[in-house]
C-alpha cells in the first residue's frame, strides 16, 4: 500500500479583516495535526483599492500587505516542515487584473513583491476557471478558490473542475460545507464530492453582513 498524505485547507482571510479567533483556532489545528500539506485557498487580501464597489474603509494597501504577511508568518512558525501552497483568489487577482488599478502603477500593487513570507509558499495556479491552470491537485482531491456563487456552486465545480471519485475543496462563497456527494437528482448520486472551507474573515466588521443571514457563514 502507498503512503497517505495529510492536508489542511482554509480560505478567505480578507486581511486586514481577518477573524483573530479563527486565526488562533487555525494555528492550533495546524500545530496539533501537523499536516503534510497546507493549502491556502486565497483571498488573503480584501483589496479594497481594486474594488469596483463602494466601501467605507480607509486603510492603505500597504497595511493589507503587512497584515497578510504577518498571518502567513504565523502559519510558518507552527508548520515549518509542511508543504505550503497558496492559491490566488478573486480579491488577490483584482490587484493584478486589467481595469482595476491604473496601469501606470499597477506593478507597485503586486502583493507578491511586498510579502516575503510568500517565498515559503508554492503558487502553482492563476485565477482562471480552468481545470488545468486554475486548480491544484493532490491525488483525487482538487483545490481551488472558486468562481461560482449560486447555491449549487461547489457541486458544479466538483463536476467541472474535479475528477471522478474525487473531492472538490473550495472557498469563495464563504458558506462552509461538509463533504457532500453530488447528485443528478435527489435520488441519483454521482461519483463527485465537494466541500467548502468557509471564511476566516471577521463578519462582524463587514457592514453589509448586518443584512445577511450570518449563520450561513
Amino acid at each position: 500500500m502507498g503512503s497517505s498524505t495529510s492536508w489542511l485547507a482554509y480560505s478567505c482571510k480578507h486581511c486586514p479583516l481577518e477573524d483573530t479567533e479563527f486565526q488562533e483556532w487555525l494555528l492550533d489545528q495546524i500545530g496539533t495535526r501537523n499536516p503534510d500539506v497546507i493549502i491556502d485557498l486565497g483571498d488573503g487580501h480584501e483589496a479594497i483599492s481594486a474594488s469596483k464597489w463602494p466601501h467605507e474603509y480607509d486603510w492603505p494597501l500597504s497595511y493589507e500587505f503587512k497584515t497578510h504577511n504577518e498571518y502567513l508568518a504565523s502559519i510558518r512558525k507552527v508548520s515549518k516542515k509542511s508543504r505550503k501552497v497558496y492559491l490566488r483568489g478573486n480579491h488577490d487577482d483584482n490587484l493584478l487584473a486589467l481595469n482595476r488599478i491604473n496601469k501606470q502603477f499597477r506593478d507597485l500593487c503586486d502583493y507578491r513583491d511586498h510579502e516575503p513570507e510568500l517565498n515559503h509558499w508554492e503558487q502553482p495556479t492563476t485565477y482562471e476557471y480552468c481545470r488545468e491552470e486554475g486548480v491544484f491537485r493532490l491525488g483525487q482531491v482538487t483545490f481551488g478558490h472558486g468562481w461560482e456563487t449560486g447555491p449549487s456552486a461547489d457541486e458544479m465545480q466538483s463536476i467541472i473542475l474535479g475528477v471522478p471519485y474525487g473531492l472538490w475543496v473550495g472557498g469563495h462563497t464563504h458558506r462552509p460545507l461538509p463533504v457532500t456527494q453530488a447528485r443528478r437528482t435527489q435520488t441519483v448520486p454521482i461519483p463527485y464530492w465537494f466541500s467548502n472551507a468557509g471564511t476566516g474573515r471577521d463578519i462582524h466588521n463587514v457592514p453589509y453582513m448586518n443584512r445577511k443571514r450570518r449563520h450561513l457563514w
